[in-house]
């Protein structure tokens, strides 16, 4: 059980390092889209807080995660070197 808790705060930790990467906006949508405790915003709910259009959202959204996944698959690339 140990051992699954250090590796979820392992995760957390290159989850958190990914996204400190990001845009303040990209980081807000990404956390207000999937990281909230069911309260996740819509698409349209978070283009009328941005004054940007759904789809504008969508592609920032969309965006964001590929630098994440980058950045994850980065951060395990060095990982193996090390």
């Amino acid at each position: 059980i140990l051992a699954e808790t250090q590796h979820g705060e392992y995760a957390g930790d290159k989850l958190h390092t990914a996204l400190a990467k990001l845009d303040e906006r990209s980081q807000e949508i990404l956390k207000q889209r999937w990281l909230l405790d069911n309260k996740a915003e819509t698409l349209h709910s978070l283009a009328d807080k941005y004054q940007i259009s759904a789809e504008r959202v969508r592609q920032l959204e969309k965006n964001a995660m590929k630098k994440i996944i980058q950045s994850l698959v980065m951060q395990q690339i060095v990982y193996w070197m090390i």
